[in-house]
């Protein structure tokens, strides 16, 4: 049954397919993103389909400004029975010249962004006692690669997060599941692509068809993959499913 969904960083990439997606699936959806213009943009693609969408520019390290989003959108929306925790950022160096500041700079958004995001939305799940929260993870949890170190340690930690959640707030009817995509035809891929290439003096393309090459299913994933494995966790459908780290990705990870 449709509802109301929020999601973090849905400017581009899996964010705004799975945006698209649930709004062609009958959700209402509140796009959420640290580029304002582009959380519009695919506000009002949803509305020229017929759909219904709120936008917001949104840092998700800011604690105070983010759970205000979520209660202002939970208000309007009529109560929130769908999360995306989506917003990350990925940085490529060797792990020994890896700074203090790199890692808080990821941490803040992958890890504390994401807890700065479920921690309202729980809220006012449990007090309705109805929702379905999912968590964007990576492969990189299962797999660890190649010079994107702290990525990689914050995405693990999202599948902690996701089944400390499932625990205690399934007895209120509220589920948690983390998705784990694997190489996705994202800017962020290219981002990996390129610069570890750099330190592995590859050419650019050769990282990508490396890892694409250990796919049993032959190509890269696309956004609307994962988008339409995300609409199934917030679904009734899958009702009887929480706090699982779901490997969605072609078969690069077999756990």
């Amino acid at each position: 049954m449709a509802g109301a969904v929020a999601i973090t960083g849905a400017g581009r990439g899996i964010g705004r397919a799975t945006a698209l997606r649930m709004a062609a699936d009958g959700w209402t959806v509140a796009v959420s993103d640290l580029d304002g213009d582009s959380a519009a943009a695919v506000a009002a693609e949803i509305r020229s389909g017929g759909g219904t969408a709120l936008s917001a520019q949104l840092d998700v390290t800011d604690h105070a400004a983010v759970r205000a989003w979520v209660y202002e959108v939970d208000d309007e929306l009529g109560g929130l029975t769908g999360a995306v925790a989506n917003a990350g950022i990925m940085r490529v160096q060797n792990f020994l010249d890896l700074t203090p500041e790199i890692w808080r700079q990821v941490m803040s958004v992958n890890l504390d962004g994401t807890f700065h995001f479920v921690h309202p939305v729980a809220e006012r799940m449990a007090a309705r006692k109805q929702g379905s929260i999912v968590i964007i993870a990576s492969a990189s949890s299962r797999l660890p690669s190649f010079a994107t170190n702290v990525y990689n340690t914050s995405k693990t930690a999202l599948h902690g997060l996701t089944r400390v959640m499932a625990m205690e707030l399934g007895p209120l009817n509220v589920r948690v599941n983390a998705v784990s995509p694997g190489v996705v035809d994202t800017p962020m891929w290219e981002l990996i692509d390129r610069e570890r290439a750099k330190l592995l003096g590859k050419q650019p393309g050769e990282v990508l068809a490396e890892a694409v090459a250990r796919i049993p299913l032959g190509r890269v994933e696309t956004p609307e993959d994962v988008a339409g494995f995300v609409a199934y966790l917030l679904s009734d459908a899958s009702d009887y499913m929480t706090g699982q780290n779901i490997s969605y990705d072609g078969g690069f990870v077999m756990p």
